[in-house]
């Protein structure tokens, strides 16, 4: 069942006028590596999670490497994009996919807070390296790169045409994130590591660090993902870590929302791919693995038609730092091209200004010198959000409640700015104001993420 009364603790603790903040260092998402290492017997980077997340899972003592457990591997399933909130009120509703329903019966489903920003790219790098935000440096989908003075989009490692980051921009994949890949640990304590992903996460100069010490298999669809899932448990060794992560959730919520038939039948056509998976482990395999589901972040619901453009806030883009070495050939990118009727040159020394990074409900604005202050009282002014600048977000531990990297430092706005309910985007790329379902933020649907833990036999 759903564990309400973790959920309201997390909530009375972290939660300030609507805005509820990552519970670091105790019901976090970023405990999730650290907790699941401990179950094989090493130690990951991070805090393992309170071992009350564990308490009603047989076999488990706790979720420290020292602690007793009665597994030898661990299947963990990412459900990109479904939070907490979501899968409770499916499964209150009595629409819920009869396998998440029934999982929700065999598994306490434990509520976590997800890293800021619930992001995937954030998010998806704590996974792989067991560091927090602050501590691996990636903070956004889209990251202004102050070396060679660019925007990157992060996971996909290109810049915003596409091109490969390190061809078009000079930039070195290994400089992405600080810290090696949990799978490397892993690795070096004698547990084998099977990452199931989509093909295009599975391969690439980002995994190629990320996944560094894995077996990386890739899939196209729900049909390769369950004969890749099946395979990797079942002809598993003794010590091996499963890792498999679907996209397909977060997809249909950005698309229609979470409140829609698209978005109904995409997690149902998800869990059954998942159960499908899973039936077909043979059953003393089953047996000696913990099956773990959680998700990265969840979503909130937007309203496309008042999601708010940046660009058409010329108080702010007077203000915005300028691009160093001149913009990108195909800056801005509305129409696939320039935009000649746009004059960025009306303020002080001209040229083209850094775009908002970051993502749509995590803001990044990297500012001209002395306007700090200014552009906080516009955004108070104009918008119903939050606001911090670089040094607020570093004092109350937004990004992590650990020092923070040299990338982290470099790459964090000057201000990050939480809208409470909207997008908040940039105009040269309309096709994400038209998004419905966001996510980024710190509302408890974005923030509130599963975890859901049962002997693998249980489930099946």
């Amino acid at each position: 069942m759903f564990d309400d009364e973790i959920a309201a603790r997390i909530r009375d603790d972290r939660e300030r006028d609507g805005y509820l903040f990552p519970d670091y260092g105790r019901y976090c998402f970023a405990g999730v590596p650290a907790t699941l290492g401990g179950v094989l017997g090493v130690d990951l980077p991070g805090d393992p999670l309170p071992d009350g997340v564990v308490a009603d899972v047989p076999g488990l003592a706790g979720t420290a490497p020292g602690d007793d457990a009665d597994y030898d591997r661990v299947c963990h399933v990412l459900v990109d994009g479904f939070g907490y909130e979501q899968w409770r009120r499916e499964v209150a509703a009595d629409r819920a996919p009869a396998w998440l329903a029934d999982l929700a019966e065999t598994a306490r489903v434990r509520p976590l807070t997800s890293v800021y920003p619930s992001e995937t790219a954030a998010a998806i790098t704590t996974v792989h390296t067991g560091r927090t935000p602050v501590e691996h440096g990636v903070i956004g989908w889209d990251m202004y790169l102050p070396e060679v003075d660019r925007v990157i989009q992060t996971l996909p490692f290109t810049t915003k045409s596409g091109e490969a980051a390190d061809e078009a921009s000079g930039v070195d994949a290994a400089d992405l994130f600080a810290g090696g890949s949990v799978y490397e640990t892993l690795a070096a304590e004698g547990i084998d590591s099977v990452t199931v992903q989509p093909t295009k996460a599975a391969t690439g100069a980002y995994s190629a660090h990320a996944l560094a010490g894995a077996d990386s298999r890739g899939y196209e669809d729900l049909d390769g993902f369950r004969s890749l899932l099946t395979e990797a448990v079942a002809d598993s060794d003794p010590g091996t870590y499963c890792y498999a992560y679907l996209s397909d959730v977060d997809g249909a919520a950005h698309e229609a929302g979470t409140d829609s038939a698209h978005y109904r039948e995409t997690l149902t056509a998800v869990a059954e791919a998942v159960e499908a998976a899973l039936s077909a482990v043979p059953e003393d395999v089953a047996a000696s693995t913990l099956f773990v589901l959680t998700a990265d972040h969840g979503h909130v619901d937007t309203d496309h038609e008042t999601n708010v453009d940046l660009w058409a806030h010329e108080y702010l883009t007077e203000r915005m730092r300028r691009y160093e070495t001149g913009a990108p050939p195909e800056y801005p990118l509305a129409g696939g091209g320039g935009d000649e009727d746009r004059d960025w040159n009306g303020a002080g020394d001209g040229g083209d200004p850094l775009p908002p990074v970051g993502g749509a409900r995590n803001v990044h604005l990297h500012l001209r010198p002395g306007t700090t202050e200014e552009v906080i009282d516009y955004l108070d002014r104009t918008f119903d959000g939050r606001a911090f600048t670089r040094e607020e977000a570093f004092d109350r531990g937004l990004f992590g409640d650990r020092g923070a990297s040299d990338r982290f430092r470099r790459r964090c706005g000057d201000v990050v700015f939480v809208h409470r309910r909207k997008a908040v985007w940039r105009g040269d790329e309309p096709g994400k104001l038209d998004y419905v379902g966001w996510h980024g933020g710190l509302t408890p649907a974005e923030m509130l993420t599963p975890f859901a833990a049962a002997p693998l036999s249980d489930v099946t």
